[in-house]
């Protein structure tokens, strides 16, 4: 019989922000984790008394080593995909190695968990009627800057990753295409240095100097005619 694949969203940072249910899996059903860097995930395995060993599997990867591992679950094994931080599926392999997968008739199984996406909406305070992901935005500045110009029209937050080498800039092309947006910061969430800014574009340029640009980031963005409320509509 196929074994099954696990996918399963690991901590963004504090090694506490992990399921149960991904706990018992991994300590008693798993044959072999699959993940970013063996080095990060030694920590949580370390921290949890994990025992199954650790195999990488990143963005550089081969097709061969990929369809070795889909093949070793094919053939009876259990197995779990784990990336560095949050829930696999961006900026990862973990669409790649679902759709081999369920190509290949293997049962993938998620088990949600962390996400920073989910955590920095929760206590951005933006309302609106609903949440757009966007991932990371383009690194060449004016594609960027064409990116932000078609959520202006948006009804809710939008939600980008950024990098602290792009950080400001990003900011500063907010300031541009949204004037008047309010903006929620996440930096380092859950980690030791966490940081929560909150405000107007505006305020947040005008400090943007004293903002400590290391770290991961996550940035929720509402036009400045969304209104805060939780309410839906009604008849």
């Amino acid at each position: 019989m196929p074994g099954t694949l696990y996918i399963i969203g690991g901590p963004i940072g504090n090694l506490e922000d992990i399921t149960l249910r991904a706990l018992r899996i991994l300590r008693e059903c798993t044959d072999v984790i699959y993940c970013e860097d063996t080095r990060q995930t030694h920590k949580l395995a370390a921290h949890y008394g994990i025992g199954a060993p650790l195999v990488s599997l990143h963005a550089h990867s081969s097709e061969a080593k990929l369809k070795k591992a889909v093949d070793d679950i094919a053939a009876g094994r259990n197995a779990v995909y784990l990336t560095d931080s949050g829930t696999p599926g961006l900026s990862d392999p973990g669409a790649r190695f679902v759709a081999a997968a369920r190509a290949a008739g293997v049962a993938v199984v998620p088990v949600p968990g962390p996400s920073a996406l989910t955590a920095l909406v929760s206590v951005a305070g933006l309302g609106g009627r609903r949440v757009l992901f966007a991932g990371f935005l383009s690194t060449k500045d004016g594609r960027r800057r064409r990116e932000l110009e078609r959520f202006r029209d948006i009804d809710g937050a939008i939600v980008v990753y950024e990098s602290p080498y792009r950080i400001k800039k990003l900011l500063r092309d907010i300031a541009t295409v949204l004037p008047g947006a309010r903006v929620a910061i996440g930096r380092e969430m859950t980690k030791t240095y966490e940081e929560i800014i909150t405000g107007s574009i505006e305020e947040i340029i005008t400090g943007i100097d004293s903002l400590t640009d290391r770290g991961e980031f996550a940035v929720a963005i509402a036009p400045g005619d969304v209104v805060i409320s939780d309410a839906a509509d009604g008849d």
